[in-house]
């Protein structure tokens, strides 16, 4: 019984697939999941929380004297009209 090209060549590409693939995608998948594991949205709702928030929108409530409202999770200030927080997006308290 002689085995043509063709079947000879998917033969080899499946003992390749398997010998050399498999370990490779299971290698390739641990990285993924120890880079999403370091991901800061993975740290921020999991129960985590960031440290106060200094950015940008804290320096404009204080320099507009508008009255702002501050997030009892991170400490970052928001506008009288928001529901969530702009930085960790919890839902502010009345």
């Amino acid at each position: 019984m002689q085995i043509s090209t063709a079947e000879l060549a998917v033969r080899l590409l499946v003992y390749c697939l398997v010998l050399v693939g498999a370990p490779l995608f299971f290698v390739v998948m641990f990285r993924v999941m120890d880079y999403t594991a370091r991901e800061s949205l993975v740290e921020q709702f999991s129960g985590r929380r960031a440290g106060l928030d200094t950015g940008q929108l804290n320096a404009y409530f204080e320099k507009a004297d508008v009255e702002a409202r501050t997030c009892q999770f991170c400490g970052s200030a928001n506008g009288p009209d928001y529901t969530y927080c702009h930085n960790c997006q919890e839902r502010l308290s009345d």
